[in-house]
Order: C-alpha cells, then sequence, then structure tokens
C-alpha cells in the first residue's frame, strides 16, 4: 500500500496550500517509508479500542512497516500525523504472508531537519508500536539543520528500544518542542527519552506525560550535552522492576538547567542537583535541591560609609575619581543609596565585595543590584564565566527609574569574580547575591547588613584561645577566626601569661566592628596595652579569677576595650 498512499501525500503536496490525506478504516502494510511533504498531514480514523496493542477494530487506520528504515518521515514544516498508529510489522497477512519477523525498523516517526529548519510539526493522537529496533519517535537535526516548534500531543510510544530521541549535531538545533500528555510504555526499552546533543538540544517542554515501563536497560530519562536540557511538569515515573541501586533519571554531568516535577514512583534521579535546581521531585528514594536564598553580600544595607577615607564595610570601591554619596533609603527599608557620580573618567568603577566569595557546593550565581540613572548604559552586571570569560548582563536602559540590574549563570570556581561595573552616573540600592539558579532576592539581607530586631535568646559562638606554638613569639596570639566571638582562654595549666597582640596577620584579622570577650578562668595572665591593644586609661588588664575583657576592632590589627571585669 506504501506507492499509492506516497501518491495521494505527494499530490497533497504540489498544492501550495497542502492538504490533508484522509486514510480509512484498514492495516496498509508499506515496505517504503511514509514521507510526508510540508504542508500535509495524514490524518487516519484512530488507532482502535486499545492503547496497549493493535487490536484493528473501532474503525483504525493502521500503517504497518515492513523495512530496515524508519516508517514514517517528516521532512518540512508545517506537516503531520493525526489519529492513526505506525507499527513496525512482525507477522504474515493476508495476501503479504512473507511476513516481517526477522526485519527491524531503526524507527517509527522520523521528524528530520538536514540544512534546513523544519518548523511546526505535529502529532496528535498517534500510537507507535513495537519498534524496538530502533526508536519510535525521533526528532533530529544535521548539517545546520532546526527542528523547533513542534506539537506532540497524546502520542502513545509503547514497546521499543528508545521511545523518545531528541538529537542535534554539532552545527544544528532541536529546540522549544512540546509534548503535551501521552505516554512511554511496555518493554525492551534502553532509554523511555533519550536527549543528546552535542548541538543546542534544549528548552524542550513535556507536560502530563507518562513514563511507566517496568524497567529500562539505562534509564526512563537520559539527558547528556552542555547545551541539552529538558523541562518536564507534572510528569509521572514508574518503574517496578527497576533494582534500587539503578536510578530511574539520569542526568550527566555535562547538562544543567533540567527542570522536572511530579512522581517519582521507584528508585531515584542521578544528578548534580546544584546544576538543576529545577529537579523537585520527593520520594523516599531522592529529593531536589533548593538553594538557599542568602544574600552573600555583607552590608548590602550599604550602611558605615566613611567618607573622608573612602571606606564602604564589605565593598571595594576600585576607582578613585568617582564621587561617592549615601542617602536614606528610597525603595527598600532600611537599605541606604549609594549615589556615584562618574566624573567622565572613561574607565569602568567597579563596585564588588571586598572578600572572595565562592560556595563549592554550587555551581550557579544569582546576583544583582537595584539602579537608577539617566544615562543609557550607566551600569551592567558582570562576573567570570565557567569557562574563565568575562560576560556580563543587560545593562540600564537610562530611563531614569529604578531597574534591577543582574544575571544568573555558572561561574568560575577556580577564580571567582563579580563585579558591577559603573560608566555612568547611578544610584544604588539593595545588591543580593545568592549561589545557586535561583531568583534574585533584593532587599532580604543579613542581618547584619540591614539591622535587626528578635525576641528569645541570642546565642553567641564561643571558641578556646590557646597560647601561642613553641617557635612564636610568646606575646602574639592568634584567635580562631569565624569560630565564635567569646574566648575561652586555656592557659595550659600556665596562666602566668602576656599577651601584646591579637591576630595582627592580615589573613587572621576579624572585619571591622567585630566584638570579642576574652574570658579568664584563672589569675595571672596580663593584657598589655600597646599601640595594638588600646586599653582604658592606658592601663594593662590583669586577669583574676573569672574575668573577662571585651575588645573590638576596626578591621585593622588594633583592638579597642569595651569593658573590662577583673
Amino acid at each position: 500500500d506504501g506507492p499509492a498512499i506516497q501518491a495521494a501525500l505527494d499530490s497533497a503536496g504540489m498544492d501550495e496550500t497542502g492538504g490533508t490525506v484522509i486514510l480509512p478504516q484498514g492495516v496498509f502494510i508499506t515496505t517504503q517509508p511514509i514521507i510526508i511533504p510540508p504542508g500535509v498531514t495524514l490524518q487516519g480514523q484512530g488507532y482502535g479500542s486499545s492503547p496497549l496493542a493493535i487490536k484493528f477494530d473501532s474503525g483504525g487506520s493502521t500503517i504497518a512497516y515492513c523495512g530496515t528504515d524508519h516508517a514514517v518521515k517528516i521532512n518540512g514544516s508545517s506537516s503531520g500525523l493525526r489519529d492513526l498508529a505506525v507499527y513496525d510489522w512482525p507477522y504474515n497477512h493476508g495476501d503479504f504472508d512473507g511476513g516481517c519477523p526477522d526485519i527491524k525498523a531503526a524507527g517509527g516517526v522520523l521528524i528530520q531537519a538536514e540544512g534546513t529548519t523544519v518548523e511546526s510539526t505535529f502529532l496528535q493522537n498517534v500510537f507507535i508500536y513495537f519498534f524496538v529496533g530502533g526508536q519510535a519517535l525521533t526528532l533530529s537535526a544535521i548539517n545546520q539543520g532546526g527542528v523547533a516548534y513542534s506539537n506532540i500531543q497524546n502520542v502513545r510510544l509503547r514497546h521499543a528500544m528508545t521511545g523518545l530521541k531528541l538529537e542535534a549535531d554539532e552545527t544544528s538545533f532541536v529546540n522549544t518542542n512540546t509534548f503535551v500528555g501521552g505516554a512511554i510504555s511496555g518493554g525492551d526499552f534502553h532509554y523511555g527519552l533519550h536527549a543528546t546533543g552535542p548541538g543546542d538540544c534544549n528548552d524542550n517542554k513535556f507536560y502530563g506525560l507518562g513514563i511507566g515501563m517496568y524497567d529500562s536497560e539505562v534509564a526512563h530519562v537520559y539527558v547528556t550535552g552542555s547545551t541539552t536540557n529538558v523541562q518536564m511538569e507534572n510528569i509521572r515515573f514508574e518503574a517496578k522492576d527497576k533494582d534500587m541501586s539503578r536510578p530511574i533519571v539520569i542526568i550527566d554531568d555535562s547538562s544543567y538547567g533540567n527542570v522536572i516535577n511530579g512522581i517519582l514512583g521507584h528508585t531515584h534521579i542521578k544528578a548534580d542537583m546544584n546544576r538543576n535546581p529545577g529537579i523537585d521531585t520527593m520520594s523516599q528514594k531522592s529529593v531536589g535541591l533548593d538553594p538557599a536564598p542568602l544574600n552573600q553580600f555583607w552590608n548590602a544595607a550599604f550602611k558605615g560609609w566613611d567618607g573622608p577615607n573612602r571606606i564602604m564595610p564589605g565593598w571595594s570601591l576600585q576607582h578613585s575619581q568617582a564621587e561617592l554619596m549615601v542617602f536614606e533609603p528610597d525603595i527598600y527599608p532600611d537599605h541606604n543609596v549609594i549615589s556615584i557620580d562618574y566624573l567622565n573618567y572613561g574607565g569602568a568603577f567597579k563596585l564588588m565585595s571586598d572578600q572572595t566569595l565562592k560556595v563549592e557546593g554550587h555551581d550557579f550565581v544569582t546576583f544583582g543590584v537595584y539602579a537608577k540613572s539617566s544615562v543609557p548604559g550607566s551600569i551592567s552586571a558582570a562576573m567570570r564565566y565557567t569557562s574563565g570569560s568575562i560576560i556580563s548582563s543587560a545593562p540600564h536602559s537610562g530611563n531614569g527609574e529604578w531597574e534591577f540590574i543582574g544575571m544568573s549563570a555558572l561561574y568560575s570556581k577556580t577564580a571567582p569574580y563579580f563585579y558591577f561595573s559603573i560608566t555612568g552616573d547611578v544610584q544604588l540600592t539593595a545588591p543580593t547575591l545568592t549561589f545557586g539558579q535561583t531568583p534574585a532576592t533584593p532587599g532580604a539581607s543579613l542581618m547584619s547588613s540591614s539591622g535587626a530586631r528578635m525576641s528569645g535568646t541570642f546565642t553567641l559562638g564561643g571558641a578556646i584561645g590557646y597560647p601561642p606554638s613553641e617557635d612564636s613569639s610568646p606575646y602574639f596570639w592568634v584567635l580562631p577566626k569565624n569560630e565564635g566571638n567569646v574566648f575561652m582562654m586555656d592557659m595550659l595549666g600556665d596562666p602566668v601569661r602576656h599577651i601584646h597582640r591579637l591576630n595582627h596577620s592580615g589573613a587572621d584579622r576579624f572585619p571591622k566592628g567585630t566584638v570579642i570577650t576574652l574570658v579568664f578562668e584563672e589569675s595571672g595572665t596580663r593584657v598589655k596595652h600597646s599601640a595594638y591593644i588600646k586599653l582604658k586609661n592606658n592601663q594593662d588588664f590583669v586577669s583574676v579569677t573569672q574575668s573577662s575583657l571585651t575588645l573590638v576592632t576596626k578591621g585593622s590589627a588594633t583592638w579597642y576595650e569595651v569593658s573590662r571585669n577583673n
């Protein structure tokens, strides 16, 4: 029946407006691929009464293929299939008594773009069955081709080596195709869904799909490639015969930005969840991860501006010519506004954290700042990408209004670098930086940034302060940084000691404004008043039993007495 069907399709394709070829009820055997011309629809009468096997009843239309190629090929835009079954034919049937018991097709339906772009193809109410030697449905692009905007609805893929294959060579793309409903089920599967590059194969969306094979040799879903990902919403995964050690979904480490949610019935998902925070299935076997939405910029409220010395705690101001002023909060309470007068210097003024920001567990970073400017392009966010190159966000439009300027991308862990590049007069407020691919959270700052009120018990970290090692000066003490504010001074059985300096090395210094308390359980330890430990009335502190000394730093090697209890 293949030549007659092909002749009808070719005839419909000769009309510039395309057409529809109606396939009546019956089984239509073909030994040649059926090729759907651009703009043409092949429409049957349904696929019978069962979504699990070909029943040849209820007025169904079945294309029964006997060959080693794909049964149906769609190579042009705006063409497709409706209301029929496509079958890899294994039996004797009527006059075709040779049957096809030893012939396996390469696949069922192939949507392919070679050297061109194929758009807006469609499959609706189609049953693709028994292609156990290849792929039931394939979207493929090669030789600078592209497959985009296909619409696949209520398609059943049953018994195949691969249910659905999405693939693009390095010159091509398979992007932004939509799959609604349908199911992948049955046996003999290596993959349910296999999405792979090396070309762009992303933004392909799946809604309400059921992937319910009892098992799969590799995975129900396998995604690989640095520019390959899938967006899967409300998906049902089941694999009741799969061993618990074998994942139902595998996202290769090269892929990121995948979105998967729904019901995970068996086993687990194998993926780098920090590169794929959109994976949000929860079960007894695995869970997704959401990054903590904590602002990593210390002093995001721009407090403590020291104008004469051009010092903003927590920030590095890399451009001595620009003038800065600090104003009261505007759009976010407790968050000051800094105004930058660029003075037409010519280079970029860089505003950045005075600390190296990195969280080893996260591959993504999201950061930005609210900016107001009447100068187009006056500010953009910039960072070092995972490849090592510098990338930047869209700049300010210059409309004189507040705009959020920010970006989210994979960052370089070997040399992390985030900054705001300023080339015009601008006002800034509420900067934010969070690790992980998460929406920006301006105005949600750490307590140290914007002030806070609380009820209940406020507990400070406590640590132990030990005497210097034998190969160091006995008078230069180093307290453990980032372990607390209260230090129990352990004299190792010899309390008659002297303290002349605390954390004198730059790497050991505490941030400006840090308050510490030294607690002495024994008497006899002397803290010496000096240029580095400035004590009240220039008087040394000498410990007595259960005494204490409280000090504060300006971020330098010098400490100042706040109070003493001796």
